[in-house]
């Protein structure tokens, strides 16, 4: 099945759910036990048939890519650093002839650590290694997508200048009148520089000298995702205290819904029109939530009041599910709808800082497992987030 046809699929299941929701509202009523089965059946199937899609599309875009790089490939070309860095995962630095060496030395945080072997230190993951394999997004989580990226290569602490100057409004000034001084107020966010591990992958020899293994896709995957998650869960509800202060306990309070186990349309609202127009506005606002809590959100569908869906969802390659013409992030790191859990977030993300210190780090430990003929992998990511404007990223809060 094609992803058009697949798109096409989950269009049909959308307009089904939509018809269920639509037939209880003319009714004045929720829900029953029997349409809520068959919503989350629909909704289920939607999510599979969308990340499919996605799939497929994703493939084609890589066999495209890839019939292009080789196209274009010149066996005399100088070593690229993307193609000395696969062969070092499979061989080691001391396989590496003198321009792949030189290739992959511009990979290392230190000129000097480039002589002998490769235990002295990691190497960074070279960007089009992520550009050919698609794998940019394993190795950040949804917060980092949206957030405000600040990459440095210094070790210590970042002094990051903050100023809110929303409540200044500039005013007439009459004429040979002088006018009042209104100073602005400096804040500071500290950024830190905490280190997270991958753990470690083994490989076997064999294996990782078998052409036939994709042993970059399969690093990515194994490396990437396990970074992505525990970066995502620190970033998003981290307590600050020697670890990244996240977004959703950093944010600031915007509503408190009714119920301890619902969400009403009316409540988002609320919640949206509780940050100031400077930031909801702002091309990077939107919300965020996790899958459970976005299921809860779509079924209240249709407004009594008007006839306008709350929730739109994207049906394009790339595009948001859009609530209130807003994008909305899925996170689930963030908790569920329960007593007292903070289950939405609204704002503008670019409000939350994360500094990435140096890049993602790749380490072939040659040595290590060398008695059960296994290569060992890992990779380390140095970060810290916070945000710079609490007004700017609220939350809804269940009673």
């Amino acid at each position: 099945m094609t992803s058009k046809q697949l798109r096409e699929k989950r269009a049909a299941l959308i307009e089904q759910m939509n018809g269920i929701v639509a037939a209880a509202q003319v009714e004045g009523r929720s829900l029953n036990a029997d349409e809520s089965e068959r919503f989350d059946k629909f909704e289920a199937e939607q999510n599979e048939l969308r990340s499919a899609a996605e799939r497929i599309e994703k493939n084609e875009e890589l066999r495209k890519e890839l019939v292009g790089k080789q196209e274009a490939a010149i066996e005399a070309a100088p070593a690229s650093s993307r193609s000395a860095f696969s062969k070092y995962l499979r061989h080691g630095f001391g396989a590496l002839s003198a321009s792949e060496q030189r290739a992959i030395a511009e990979l290392r945080g230190t000129a000097d650590q480039i002589e002998g072997t490769d235990s002295l230190g990691g190497y960074l993951v070279p960007e089009d290694w992520s550009n050919d394999l698609s794998i940019a997004r394993k190795f950040t989580g949804v917060v980092e997508q949206v957030a405000k990226v600040i990459n440095t290569s210094n070790t210590g602490k970042l002094q990051y200048p903050t100023v809110d100057d929303t409540a200044v409004i500039g005013a007439i000034l009459a004429e040979a009148a002088a006018e009042t001084v209104s100073d602005m107020t400096f804040g500071n966010v500290e950024l830190d520089s905490y280190t997270y591990s991958s753990k470690i992958v083994k490989v076997s020899r064999q294996l990782a000298a078998d052409s036939a293994f994709d042993l970059d896709a399969f690093l990515a995957d194994a490396l990437g995702s396990r970074i992505a998650r525990g970066t995502n869960a620190a970033l998003t509800t981290g307590d600050g205290s020697s670890k990244p202060n996240g977004i959703v306990t950093a944010s600031a309070a915007g509503k408190t819904a009714a119920s301890a186990t619902a969400i009403t349309a009316a409540e988002l609202l609320d919640l949206m029109y509780s940050v100031d127009a400077a930031y909801a506005n702002a091309a990077t606002a939107g919300f965020m939530m996790n899958q459970s809590t976005l299921a809860a959100v779509r079924k209240l569908g249709i407004g009594s009041a008007n006839d306008f869906p709350i929730f739109t969802p994207g049906m394009g390659i790339g595009e948001n599910d859009m609530l209130f013409g807003k994008p909305v992030y899925v996170n689930n790191d963030m908790e569920a709808i329960a007593t007292a859990k903070k289950t939405v977030l609204f704002g503008d993300f670019n409000q939350y800082a994360v500094r990435v210190n140096g890049g993602l780090q790749f380490l072939r430990l040659s040595e290590r497992f060398a008695d059960e003929l296994c290569f060992g992998y890992i990779a380390y990511k140095r970060m810290d987030g916070d945000i710079l404007q609490s007004a700017a990223i609220k939350h809804l809060v269940q009673a």
